[in-house]
Parts: C-alpha cells; sequence; structure tokens
C-alpha cells in the first residue's frame, strides 16, 4: 500500500477514534436560556431574553449574563436525569459564545467581574421563576477578565449531580450569575453539557486561590464601548 494512503487511513481512524471519545465524556446536553429582572427589582426574572425558541429574535439557547440597562440577566440550563445513575465524576460544561450581551447597541460589549455558578431544582421546563428559584448549592465562579470567545468552562458538580439523584429529582438546573451584579454590560454563554472530565481550555488556579481564568488561547478581547 502506497504510505500516502496509509497514513490517510491511520489520520481517519485517529479522527473517528478522538471524537468517540469525546462523545463518550457527554453525560447529557441540557437546554438553554436567558431570564431577566424588572427594571425596578434586580432579584426577581419578568422575562426572557432567550429561549429554546429564540424570543425577541435573539439567538435560541443562549446564556446571558450581566446586564441590559437597569435590567439584572442571568443564564440557566437545566439537565434531565430521567435514566441517569450516580457518577464518579460529573461536571458542568459550556462554551464561550460572546463578549457581551444580545441586545446590539446596548449591551453588546462585556464586562470585566465575576460570575457565579449555582445549582438548583429543575423541572426540564424553562420558567422564568428559574431566575430566583432557591439556590441547593453553589458550583463555583470564575472572573471575566481573560475570558475569549470559543474557551470552555468546566465545574465539578458530582456531588451535587449525586445528591440530585439521591433525592429522586428528575431535572437538575444550573445558574450563571453577575455577582456581584455589573452596572453594565454582559457575557453570553452556550453549548450547556455534563461531561465526566473537565474540559476546561484555561490556565489551572492553585487551590486556595480566588478562581482567575487565564485563557490559553491569546485572542484578547478588544476594547468595547458602550452605545446609546
Amino acid at each position: 500500500m502506497h504510505p500516502s494512503r496509509s497514513l490517510a487511513r491511520t489520520f481517519v481512524a485517529l479522527t473517528f477514534a478522538l471524537a468517540g471519545a469525546a462523545q463518550a465524556a457527554t453525560i447529557t446536553n441540557g437546554f438553554t436560556f436567558a431570564v431577566a429582572s424588572s427594571s425596578g427589582n434586580t432579584a426577581i426574572g419578568t422575562h426572557y431574553h432567550s429561549n429554546t425558541g429564540g424570543a425577541f429574535g435573539n439567538p435560541a439557547g443562549k446564556a446571558e449574563v450581566g446586564r441590559f440597562g437597569s435590567e439584572g440577566v442571568r443564564g440557566l440550563s437545566e439537565y434531565s436525569l430521567v435514566g441517569l445513575s450516580n457518577a464518579s465524576s460529573a461536571f458542568v460544561t459550556f462554551n464561550v459564545f460572546k463578549a457581551g450581551g444580545l441586545f446590539p447597541g446596548t449591551n453588546d460589549f462585556p464586562f470585566v467581574g465575576t460570575i457565579k455558578v449555582d445549582g438548583y431544582a429543575g423541572n426540564n421546563t424553562e420558567d422564568i421563576s428559574d431566575y430566583e428559584a432557591a439556590s441547593i448549592g453553589g458550583v463555583g465562579s470564575f472572573g471575566t477578565g481573560a475570558l475569549a470567545v470559543g474557551g470552555v468552562l468546566s465545574f465539578d458538580i458530582t456531588s451535587l449531580f449525586n445528591a440530585a439523584l439521591a433525592n429522586g429529582d428528575t431535572s437538575l438546573g444550573i445558574r450563571l450569575i453577575a455577582d456581584p451584579l455589573n452596572n453594565t454590560g454582559a457575557w453570553t454563554f452556550d453549548t450547556f453539557r455534563l461531561t465526566s472530565d473537565n474540559q476546561t481550555s484555561v490556565v489551572p488556579v492553585p487551590a486556595g486561590l480566588p478562581l482567575m481564568l487565564t485563557g490559553l488561547v491569546a485572542l484578547g478581547l478588544r476594547s468595547f464601548r458602550r452605545r446609546a
């Protein structure tokens, strides 16, 4: 056989093997949406900014986090637990979709701050009230200063995942909250899934230190200016 053909077949076989390994690492995919508050009370959700049907004409399945004018916005995802069993490791994993929010001219620029990852009891339905649903446990937090579009974040939710199964819950919710709530700007995330491995594409942070994310890919953030 010609060496180049042999190399090509080896490459194809390796590609399929790696693809299979990546798929095997996914426990289940979630559905994703974003809920915003009124301008007068940022503690209570009142309307969608994104849902699985593409509310407001925005891209469907996006988790917008931060501000829309005087409104607070939180990104959410839920995962059906039906048919799943205890895991030795489970992570909530998601991608950075946009350095900004979903509304051009209002919040389509990022903020520098901290986003908290929180768990809540889901019901396999996107509800506006998920914005303020009671927490069942904090997962972690991350700084936005070094995020880059296309980056991947993973957080260990093994104990939360197994506890939800033991409790007989049919759904697990994950919520992203700007904490403290920033004054302006937003970030948007997507492709939420539960994985059996940590797929974070950032430099690891030593234990005991605040989680300051540093991207491996030096794409850098452009300066964004709020438009009136």
